[in-house]
């Protein structure tokens, strides 16, 4: 789908790695850009395929990188600079990760790199932006989600707030600067220019519901709510034979939400009038979670989960990550896809979310590269340089 769309990353954020992963798999052309030797941070943290640490067994690293060529490069010298500036000659965007100000002290950034390409988009990922009295400070996942409004909502209510797992800012940042690449992309189709796009993962974090509750109502949602404390029939995780599942009164037509259970549990009990308040349900919710699990832990979850579907009501099974990879609907959307590592063999991999005109296009794509595993291949045979050339830079530290 963005076949004819060029792009180098500099990143050494996993929210970086996401952003150009997301256009990646979209078939975008990528160029991830390491430091010799090193490489990526993230090829040093665990857990590593086959429990030996190596730069080219981090999980997090395979994850987030690929469909994407890789090569190594000193930013830092003069001639990895100059071929850095050989490279965006006819890119369309470089995503970059690095401190507020590193490239501009390298005579590399923004403007330099437009001098070179007017037309380039420089997309620059840092915690809280190029610009502001928090410009300069350093951050992290759980950062991130504490001061961009997230964790004040989450855990129970007599407890200190909780985060959520699985690096969410970089789900954020990935998607968000992905759209935001587009956008500046699409500007630069119509109008041939370029332009440095500034992103904030603190401000693309604070784009949810509870910041504008409040600005409109006052209202802090607090604990307790999502994931429900208190809140049997719209949140809670219930314990079924197997498993847990989510209720939700939507869909089950408002003031009748409860009559529908009550049928579907074969439970009368539950069209006593008084459940059909959210504050006396919220009020009395233990004595209606054992109501409910009376029924349910004599239910398997899918079982459950399919014969309440079918009769239109909304629920969810809590799955785990084997219930995903495992699961028959995408399996048969074949949102799954696999990719051969020249080291740890084949991984499986979730797609973008989407098929277009029935395929997924994450679909033929490339696992992670190995470090530097495309310098041959972008210096010889796209720049030009010869093997003793290459072999010279990489003798003195520039590749």
């Amino acid at each position: 789908m963005l076949g004819d769309i060029k792009v180098i990353e500099l990143s050494n954020t996993i929210g970086g790695a996401a952003c150009t992963k997301m256009l990646g798999d979209l078939e975008a052309d990528i160029l991830k850009i390491e430091p010799p030797k090193v490489g990526d941070p993230s090829r040093y943290e665990p857990p590593f395929l086959g429990g030996t640490p190596n730069p080219d067994r981090s999980a997090l690293f395979l994850a987030y990188n690929t469909n994407k060529r890789g090569i190594t490069l000193n930013l830092e010298t003069k001639e990895g600079q100059d071929l850095l500036f050989k490279l965006i000659e006819d890119v369309d965007v470089i995503v970059e990760s690095y401190p507020v100000g590193y490239l501009d002290s390298l005579g590399i950034g923004y403007s330099s790199l437009a001098a070179v390409n007017p037309k380039a988009i420089l997309v620059s990922i840092t915690p809280f932006g190029q610009t502001g009295p928090y410009r300069d400070y350093a951050s992290s996942d759980l950062v991130i989600q504490a001061i961009g409004g997230h964790l004040i909502t989450g855990g129970d209510k007599e407890r200190e707030p909780m985060a959520f797992p699985d690096t969410q800012s970089a789900f954020i940042t990935g998607r968000n600067s992905g759209i935001a690449t587009m956008a500046a992309v699409l500007h630069q189709r119509q109008t041939g220019q370029g332009q440095h796009v500034d992103f904030s993962e603190m401000e693309a974090f604070a784009q949810v519901w509870h910041a504008n509750r409040y600005s409109f109502t006052g209202e802090i949602a607090g604990r307790g709510n999502g994931g429900g404390q208190s809140n049997v029939m719209d949140s809670m995780h219930l314990e079924a034979e197997d498993g847990y599942i989510t209720l939700a009164t939507a869909g089950t037509s408002g003031a009748d939400s409860m009559d529908a259970w009550a049928d579907f549990f074969e439970l009368p009990e539950m069209k006593d009038p008084q459940w059909k308040s959210i504050r006396v349900r919220r009020e009395k919710w233990q004595e209606l979670k054992a109501l409910v699990e009376s029924k349910l832990k004599k239910m398997k979850k899918y079982d459950f989960f399919q014969k309440a579907m079918e009769q239109r009501l909304v629920v969810g099974v809590v799955q785990s990550p084997q219930d995903i990879l495992n699961s028959p609907h995408f399996a048969f959307r074949d949102s799954l896809v696999e990719l051969e590592h020249p080291v740890v063999g084949k991984l499986r991999y979730t797609g973008p979310g989407f098929l277009a005109d029935n395929e997924n296009t994450a679909s033929g794509g490339t696992a992670a590269p190995m470090l530097g595993q495309h310098n041959k291949e972008i210096y010889g045979d796209i720049l030009g340089l010869t093997d003793q050339q290459i072999s010279l830079l990489g003798g003195s530290g520039v590749i």
